[in-house]
């Protein structure tokens, strides 16, 4: 299971039992409003951390992924743009036919 499938997960039961809890409480409703909108601000915050953490992953997953396809290029050029023909083989198709 993905890492981010099992924290979704957990936060969602961790916030459906804190709201039940919550709402079964014996406190009044000011009090009541206020621990749930703590606890929305708590929820709120990790979701951005994780959200940031993700998107942190997915910048250098993309930063290697460049840097290898821009070493591969720079290594041999050639044989990633013309599959093996020569220099004259791709004048040659290039010119315009008349």
């Amino acid at each position: 299971m993905k890492k981010s499938s099992v924290f979704l997960s957990v936060l969602v039961a961790a916030g459906a039992g804190i709201i039940v809890g919550i709402l079964i409480a014996p406190n009044s409703g000011a009090r009541t409003r206020r621990k749930i909108q703590y606890l929305g601000d708590d929820a709120l915050e990790e979701l951005v951390q994780t959200i940031e953490d993700l998107f942190g992953e997915l910048k250098r997953q993309t930063q290697k992924k460049c840097a290898e396809v821009r070493n591969k290029l720079m290594c041999n050029p050639q044989q990633h743009f013309n599959h093996g023909e020569s220099k004259d083989q791709l004048i040659q198709s290039k010119q315009p036919v008349s």
